[in-house]
């Protein structure tokens, strides 16, 4: 069984963790966190491991993940690399089962969607790889469940590759392979998907805050509208799925909406643009070219279009 450390347990190093212990996919050694106490609670949740607060201070290992925030990357890779150049060759290297890859050289990898491999240069003469899960962390427990059946993106060394898509298949998960330039554009798609659609759903229950209706009730209300959503997005794609007024052509509908929305007057952080009727405006003018695709006629979308540009923040 190969070796992994981890650098940077948060929420997806300690789901990826603790699902390759119990598969026994890996056996894992250091978990690095900038605080004792954080790595000590990640080594809990995985049920392995040996807490550390520098990365001078781990073992060696056949792959090394970094999971730190994005920014912090290229610093952490910096530090194995000054980290790998001290440890003897090979010494990272198990002896093989009969059904194991040998690792002649260790693997090096983090899970950013937006940065390539290339951000792992440092560590060279490792083999340097991305593989980004397409999967929200916010809940490591609830992602030890959910994980299984997410796709996840691959980028980078070919052995490296090669050998992380077995173990992400050992947890049920699907690859697929990326280039270095497909790498930002695919997150942003991520992006707009995964976490705008928080940001979407937090317009949502502010307006039904505005209604006077409370976030429980109003996250109730949601929930069984916005999975069937989602559903029908993937089944049928957002062509079929998208209903409501903009493709029934409900000028006067859509203007009773922006108005009452216009109308508001919003307490809100320091940054407050923009406001409720800002993001209806710009999702509406948005959705036009697809409702138009679902049936809308020219002259309708024409004339949503005009009042969508008529009200303008003040």
């Amino acid at each position: 069984m190969h070796s992994l450390n981890i650098i940077g347990a948060g929420n997806l190093g300690r789901t990826l963790g603790r699902l390759w212990h119990e598969r026994q996919v890996f056996r894992v050694g250091g978990i690095c966190n900038r605080s004792l106490a954080s790595a000590r609670e990640a080594v809990a949740f995985i049920g392995a491991g040996s807490a550390a607060t520098e990365i001078g201070a781990m073992a060696p290992a056949d792959f090394w993940l970094i999971a730190v925030p994005d920014d912090h990357i290229e610093v952490a890779a910096q530090a194995l690399a000054a980290h790998l150049q001290r440890l003897p060759q090979h010494a990272g290297a198990n002896t093989p089962s009969p059904t194991s890859t040998p690792t002649p050289t260790p693997v090096v990898f983090h899970c950013s969607g937006a940065m390539a491999s290339s951000v792992l240069t440092d560590c060279l003469p490792a083999r340097i790889a991305s593989a980004h899960p397409v999967h929200s962390f916010a809940d490591p427990a609830r992602s030890l469940h959910d994980l299984p059946g997410s796709y996840v993106a691959l980028e980078g060394d070919a052995s490296a590759r090669s050998l992380l898509e077995e173990a992400f298949a050992n947890l049920e998960c699907s690859c697929i392979t990326l280039t270095p330039e497909q790498k930002v554009l695919y997150h942003a798609g991520s992006v707009m998907a995964c976490n705008y659609l928080t940001v979407l759903l937090d317009l949502s229950l502010r307006t039904f805050s505005a209604a006077g209706i409370d976030e429980n009730t109003a996250r109730q209300l949601l929930g069984p509208i916005v999975v069937k959503t989602a559903q029908n997005n993937i089944a049928l794609g957002p062509q079929k799925a998208l209903t409501g007024p903009l493709v029934r052509g409900d000028i006067r509908t859509v203007a009773r909406q922006l108005d009452a929305l216009s109308q508001l007057t919003e307490s809100a952080p320091p940054i407050t643009p923009p406001t409720l009727a800002d993001a209806y405006r710009l999702l509406g003018k948005a959705a036009l070219p697809l409702a138009q695709k679902a049936g809308l006629n020219a002259d309708t979308a024409q004339k949503l279009h005009t009042l969508f540009d008529e009200q303008t923040r003040e």
